[in-house]
C-alpha cells in the first residue's frame, strides 16, 4: 500500500475479514425484506447448505414455526435450533403436552399461539402457567371451550390483543363478557359462527376494540345497539350472513361508532339499498361497505358513492 511516496506493508489476519453475527443477521433480514416486497418467498436453505455457520444465523431469524403432530417429540431440538421464537402453531396437536413447558429452552417470550382443532383444555393450561407475554391467541374449532375454560383463559392471558374464537359453538355471553372485562387491551375479536353468543347484557365500555367479526351468528338489532354503545372505537365490523339485522341495528352502529371505516354486510338480506345510501350520507368515516349482494347498485351509483369517499363492493 502506498502512502505518499512510501510503500507500507500491511498484513491482515484471517479474522480481520470475519463479520460479526449481527452483520450477517442484517444482511439476511435485508434479503428477506427485499423478497417480500417483490411478492416472492425468500428461501434461506441454500445459505445453510453453504455453511453451518450461516445455518446458525438464519435459525435465529425464524420466529414462527408450525408444529406437526408427528414431530412433537422432537420439540427440545426444535427449541434449541430456533431460540428466538415468538409465535407457535400447534394446530391439530392432541394429547397432554404438560411436559412441553418443562423442556429446556421452551419459548417463554411467545406473543402468538395457535391452538385450533385441539380436543382438550389441558393444552391451554400447560401454556398459561409459564407464558405471560401472549398478545394473540387463536382457538378456532375448539369444542372444549366453555364458560369455565374461557374465564381461565382471560385470567391467564390478560394482555391479549387479538383473540380468534371462530367456530367455537359452546361459548356464551357470560364468557365473552368476562374476557372483554379482564383483557382490557383487546383490539381484534373474532366470533365468527359462535352461535351461542348474544352480548345483550354487557354494560361496560370496551374502548380499545377495533375489529369485531360476528359473521354467521344470530346477532340482531338489539345486539348491534349494545355494540354501538360499548365499542365506540370500532374501525371494522364484519356481519356476513347475519340474517336478523335490519336498518335499525346498522344505523345504531353508523351513528354511534364515529370512527367506523369498514362494514361487511354480505348476505344480510334485510339490509336494503336505501339503507346503504343512508349509511354513506350519515357517516364521515366510512370508507368501504360490502353490500348484501351484487347488483344492488349500478356502476353510476357506485361512482357517486366513491366521490363521497366510500367504496361499495
Amino acid at each position: 500500500m502506498f502512502v505518499g511516496s512510501m510503500l507500507i506493508d500491511i498484513k491482515f489476519a484471517p479474522n480481520d475479514f470475519e463479520l460479526p453475527d449481527q452483520c450477517w443477521e442484517h444482511v439476511f433480514k435485508f434479503l428477506m425484506h427485499h423478497e417480500n416486497n417483490n411478492h416472492s418467498s425468500c428461501d434461506l436453505k441454500p445459505l445453510s447448505v453453504v455453511s453451518k455457520y450461516f445455518l446458525s444465523v438464519t435459525n435465529r431469524l425464524r420466529y414462527s414455526p408450525t408444529i406437526k403432530p408427528h414431530i412433537r417429540h422432537n420439540l427440545p431440538c426444535l427449541f434449541r435450533r430456533f431460540p428466538n421464537l415468538t409465535s407457535l402453531n400447534l394446530n391439530n396437536i392432541h394429547g397432554d403436552l404438560d411436559k412441553l413447558i418443562q423442556i429446556p429452552g421452551f419459548p417463554l417470550n411467545l406473543t402468538s399461539l395457535h391452538l385450533s382443532f385441539i380436543t382438550t383444555y389441558q393444552l391451554l393450561r400447560a401454556f398459561s402457567t409459564k407464558i405471560t407475554t401472549l398478545t394473540s391467541l387463536t382457538c378456532s374449532f375448539v369444542g372444549c371451550l366453555r364458560s369455565t375454560e374461557m374465564s381461565k383463559i382471560a385470567n391467564c392471558f390478560p394482555n391479549l390483543q387479538l383473540f380468534y374464537l371462530n367456530h367455537c359453538y359452546d361459548i356464551h355471553e357470560e364468557s365473552i363478557a368476562h374476557v372483554l372485562k379482564t383483557c382490557c387491551n383487546i383490539r381484534h375479536l373474532n366470533l365468527d359462527r359462535c352461535s351461542g353468543v348474544k352480548l345483550h347484557g354487557i354494560n361496560f365500555q370496551v374502548p380499545k376494540l377495533e375489529v369485531l367479526n360476528l359473521s354467521y351468528t344470530e346477532f340482531d338489532d338489539q345486539t348491534l345497539d349494545v355494540i354501538s354503545k360499548i365499542c365506540r372505537g370500532l374501525l371494522q365490523l364484519v356481519l356476513e350472513s347475519c340474517h336478523n339485522i335490519t336498518k335499525e341495528g346498522v344505523m345504531h352502529v353508523v351513528e354511534n361508532c364515529t370512527q367506523l371505516r369498514e362494514i361487511n354486510l354480505k348476505c344480510c338480506v334485510e339490509v336494503l339499498s336505501e339503507v346503504i345510501t343512508l349509511m354513506v350520507s350519515s357517516s364521515l368515516s366510512l370508507r368501504k361497505i360490502i353490500v348484501p349482494y351484487r347488483g344492488l347498485f349500478t356502476n353510476e351509483q357506485i361512482q357517486l358513492f366513491l366521490c363521497q369517499g366510500c367504496l361499495i363492493c
